[in-house]
This record gives C-alpha cells, structure tokens and sequence, in this order.
C-alpha cells in the first residue's frame, strides 16, 4: 500500500515539474502562452499515465490551470463544453445504455449465434462471435460489447475444457482475443463506435468542417474490415487443428436464449428508438446521394447527428413501457449509467486543443515541421503520427491520444493547405489499435481476467495487429491521396 501511494506522489511531482519547468525554460523561444500551454498538456498527459484521478477530472484540472496560468480566458477555456458533439455522445450513450439495460444486444447476439452455420467448425463459432461484437461496437460502448460476448463465450470455453480437447488452451485464448480485438476493431466503423471517432469529428467541427454518419462509415469501414480480416486469418491459421461438438454449443446458445424468455415490451421500444436514431443519421446522406442535394442540406442543418441523438435519446424518457403505470423506459437514474468521465474529457479535450492554436503553439509547430518536412514528404509525416498514435493509445486512453495528436496535426497540416478530413480521420483510426497490453483498452483487460489468455500471446497477436493496421491506414491514405 505504501508502495502504491509513494508511486502516485511521484506521478504528481513529475507532472508538477513537467508544468513548472515548461513554463520557466529559458530555452524554449516561445511566447509565456505557448510555454504554458506545452506545460499544461505534459501535466495532464503525465496523470493520464498515471491514472491517479479520472481522466475526466483530469482534463478539466488542465482547463482551470490554463486560467489560473494567464493562457486563456474563462470564456474561450470553456468553449469545448458547447461543442455539438458532446450532446451526440450523451445521447448515443444513452441509446446504448438502453439497449444494454434491457438486454436487447444479448438477444441479437444469441439469435444470430444459434444460426447452424456458425456452429459446423471453430473457425465459424470465432466468426460469428466476432462478427457479432464487430458489429455491436459499431452502437454500443466497446467495453458493454465485450461483456456481453465473453460472458457467453465463457459458456462454450467450459464446454470444450471438460471434453480435454488437444488445442483448447490455444483456442480458448485466440478465441477470447478475437472478441476484444472485434470491440475495438468495430468502433472505428461508426462516428459514434468510438471515443476517438468523436473526437476527430469535435476537431473538425471546430475547424468549420463536417463530415456526415454515412461519409465517415464509407472511410472508415474498410479499413476496420481490413484489419478485421487479417485478425481472421490469423486466428483460422493457429487454430486449424482443434474440432467441436455442434450439438453440445448449440445447447448452451439455446440455454442462454431461454433464459431472457420472450422479448419484452421495453426491448421493442429501444429498437424501434434504435433504427429511428440511425435512419435519421444516414436520411441526408441518402437524400443528397439521390441527387435530391437541397433536401439533403436542409436535413442536415434542422436534424444533425447531435440533435438526432438527444431528440431520439430523449423519447426513452417520455415513452411508457407499461400503459398501467405510464413508467417510461429509462428513468432519472439511468442518467448516472453512462460513461460521463468520458464525456467530461472529450469536453476538456476539445477546449485544451483549441489551447494550442490560440496560443500561437500550433503555428510554431507547422513552422518547425514545414522546414523539416517538404509537401512531397506529407504522407511519410503523416505515417509517423499514425506509429506514435498507436505506442501512445497502447499505454494511456485512446481518447487522451486523440486529443492530444489531433489538434497537433490539424496545426501542421493548416500550413500545407491540405484536406483535413482523412488525416484527422488516420489518427482517430490509429488511437483505436490498443491490442497489446492488457491495460491498453477495457477489452483486453475483460478477457484477461478470465485466465485463459496470457501477456506473451496477447502482446505477439497485438503487435503483429498493430502493424498491419498501421501499413492498412497508411495504404487508405495513400489510396485516397490526401496528400495534396
């Protein structure tokens, strides 16, 4: 115990002098502004490191002292808290939260998995599974989704282990990891599948910039399928010599489908409030691909993907899931539910990037790396970032990443007078590639915790995934050629 208070004293004094040294470095020939500014950024970076307070808190401790310090405004500091996105966030954790209260995920997820096809070899049963969690982290929070996915894979791995087959350990382990993988995999595929998503999408936003539900999952889905694929291929490789017993799997899927007995009234709402919200998203995108482009702008501008969310979100509260009492779906204390340090570091975040614009920092960083870096070398630049994005989001939250690399790169790639979206899009896609460690991501750290996965295999599959998935966004924005 004392160990672990002494270690937190010296995250605090490191994170204190990183501040104090930025500000007072006689030989950082910057404005007092940008000193600090730098300052800030390290002191926060070094609690998120340490994860002694929420990050949350943290951002905001970062926002208060950027005031206190002289390098902003009480009016400008704030600013990231009336960003539209923070309400699209609320709302779809609130749609998602619904959907996971009443455990509508688990009854697709089981539907699905009871499908004879998924049942006829290990490689099927890791597909559909995978497939499935894929596809649920594209709505839902990553770490809900493997929940959900592990505590009825659990099931199938105590099968196996009592049949004492040769190859179960390996399975059991690839198994588990395809489903943690898939979760963060998924959530790149969806503005709302990830933090980092948001956060790019905040930046943008912030910078005049809008991209729609639709045009982001048209980007982002291939590359997620990419990486997704080759996690598959992997798996199906190392996993060639292990055989299973249809009828006992479809047994415990069957077991676990009777226990949530009937669809509920309440799970017929949180659908329809479900595909009501995601209909809305994409309804512009559909009008404007229709050549009907006026309708499609008016949409756009009466029914953003904010206002969609919380109007959507907002009817869960007014809907009532039983006509007797006229008690609506989710109540006041659902509001505790969702992930608000999340929610309060995104908010920070977005208002500690824009720190560095006013205070003239990213000027003096595009200056610096634009004498470094000619326009022909954008893309060698820009495959750096994605490496650093993904050794950073390895070892502190991949939300913390994206804030801190986002407006960075915005800054540099301002000075190339270059299209935005696709690199701010990279380093969202990158911050997301947590695979190696169990402290990387929630997912990882859920399967862990089963004991049926080690360090050693997860940091050689994580690795080799993070690789291909650096070479697959690098090669997405070589294809797309956003490089002038």
């Amino acid at each position: 115990m004392r160990n672990e208070v002494n270690k937190k004293l010296v995250y605090i004094a490191v994170a204190i002098f990183l501040l104090v040294f930025s500000i007072f470095n006689p030989f950082l020939n910057l404005s007092y502004e940008a000193k600090t500014t730098i300052g800030i950024f390290l002191f926060c970076i070094a609690l998120w490191i340490s994860e002694i307070a929420p990050l949350g808190i943290v951002g905001l401790f970062g926002i208060v002292l950027s005031i206190i310090l002289g390098a902003s405004n009480v009016k400008t500091a704030f600013e990231g808290f009336s960003n539209p996105v923070i309400f699209l966030m609320i709302g779809s954790f609130l749609i998602a939260n619904a959907i996971y209260k009443y455990g509508l995920d688990k009854r697709v997820a089981l539907y699905f998995l009871s499908k004879d096809f998924f049942l006829k070899s290990p490689f099927r049963l890791v597909l559909g599974f995978s497939l499935l969690t894929f596809f649920l982290s594209m709505w839902l929070s990553n770490t809900a989704t493997t929940v959900i996915m592990v505590s009825i894979a659990l099931g199938v791995i105590h099968l196996l282990k009592d049949q004492k087959k040769p190859g179960f350990k390996k399975f059991a382990m690839l198994f588990l990891l395809s489903i943690a993988y898939s979760a963060s995999i998924g959530g790149i595929g969806t503005i709302v599948g990830s933090p980092t998503n948001l956060v790019s999408i905040g930046f943008l936003k912030e910078k005049g910039i809008e991209i729609s539900f639709l045009d982001w999952s048209i980007k982002a889905l291939p590359v997620a399928f990419a990486i997704y694929v080759f996690m598959l291929l992997y798996i199906r490789f190392n996993i060639r010599e292990f055989s299973i017993s249809k009828e006992a799997l479809l047994e415990i899927i069957q077991s676990n489908k009777a226990q949530l007995g009937k669809i509920k009234n309440e799970e017929k709402i949180v659908g329809f409030v479900f595909l009501l919200t995601v209909f809305l998203w994409i309804l512009p995108s559909i009008f404007t691909l229709l050549g009907f482009e006026n309708i499609g702008k008016l949409l756009n501008q009466k029914l953003p993907e904010s206002v969609v969310a919380v109007l959507t979100a907002s009817l869960l509260f007014i809907i009532p899931k039983d006509l007797k009492e006229f008690k609506p779906v989710m109540s006041v204390e659902d509001l505790k539910e969702i992930d608000w340090d999340t929610i309060l570091l995104f908010a920070s975040g977005i208002s500690l990037g824009e720190l560095i614009t006013k205070s003239g920092l990213g000027k003096v960083l595009a200056e610096t790396v634009k004498n470094a870096f000619s326009h022909e070398m954008i893309l060698a630049l820009l495959f750096v970032v994605i490496i650093l994005a993904i050794i950073l989001t390895e070892i502190t939250s991949n939300t913390a990443t994206a804030i801190v690399l986002t407006p960075i790169v915005i800054s540099i790639l301002e000075s190339y007078n270059v299209n935005l979206i696709n690199p701010v899009m990279s380093v969202a896609i990158a911050a997301s590639l947590a695979f190696m460690l169990p402290i990387s991501t929630p997912p990882n750290a859920i399967v862990y915790s089963t004991k049926h996965v080690d360090v050693k295999t997860m940091i050689k599959f994580g690795f080799l995934l993070d690789v291909i998935g650096s070479v697959i966004i690098y090669i997405f924005l070589i294809l797309l050629n956003y490089a002038g």
